[in-house]
């Protein structure tokens, strides 16, 4: 599944409150905007949309070595979570990334 990466976040460290080391990771994904049509109402979009995703531990240190934005060919598994509401949805998790390909030239830092 191809994707357009945006950003990747790694935050780490050890909670000031219990003491605890944590890591926590994400990653802001967008897919092809989908238009629709049904009675009534209209939607008419162009460009990319977020989507809801989560990261497998494993892939962090790909992402690491990665520039954002990115286009990136990813193998994702999906998982159940609750939902806000309550109620168990599907969640998209990469579990891969085997291409990618930076947007926007980087400049090098000195």
């Amino acid at each position: 599944m191809k994707l357009l990466l945006t950003m990747f976040e790694n935050s780490f460290g050890v909670s000031a409150k219990t003491g605890k080391p944590y890591n926590m990771a994400s990653v802001q994904a967008h897919l092809p905007a989908q238009s629709f049509k049904k009675e009534g109402y209209t939607r008419n979009v162009k460009g990319f949309e977020p989507v809801p995703i989560e990261i497998n531990e494993s892939v962090m240190p790909k992402l690491e070595a990665m520039t954002f934005p990115c286009l990136a060919e990813v193998s994702t598994d999906t998982k159940i979570s609750r939902g806000a509401n309550g109620t168990n949805q599907a969640v998209l998790v990469i579990a891969g990334v085997t291409e990618w390909a930076p947007l926007v030239p980087q400049v090098n830092k000195a």
